[in-house]
């Protein structure tokens, strides 16, 4: 077991200015590529502290499916963007 630190994913900021900065050319591109790398550097039993800025926007199946896609144990620590109904993990 290891323990991640990671912080301001936004995952769906639909704000050209997030992605494409980060080069991708919308969202859907981004929203698949951290979930690809996340799950390729972190596993089941791994600890994922989160230190804000998880998601934007309110769409609960699609947190949902985000976050039930995600390796690790993840303990959210609310940003800005982050309400209570963000405020679990536990899958694998």
């Amino acid at each position: 077991m290891e323990t991640f630190f990671i912080a301001d994913t936004h995952f769906n900021h639909d704000r050209e200015f997030i992605y494409r900065v980060r080069g991708f050319n919308n969202i859907q591109e981004m929203n698949t590529a951290i979930i690809n790398n996340w799950n390729n550097a972190i596993s089941c039993n791994d600890q994922v502290y989160f230190l804000g800025d998880f998601f934007l926007g309110t769409d609960e199946e699609f947190i949902l499916d985000t976050i039930n896609g995600l390796n690790g144990e993840i303990h959210l620590i609310l940003g800005n963007h982050d309400t209570n109904k963000k405020m679990f993990c536990q899958r694998c």
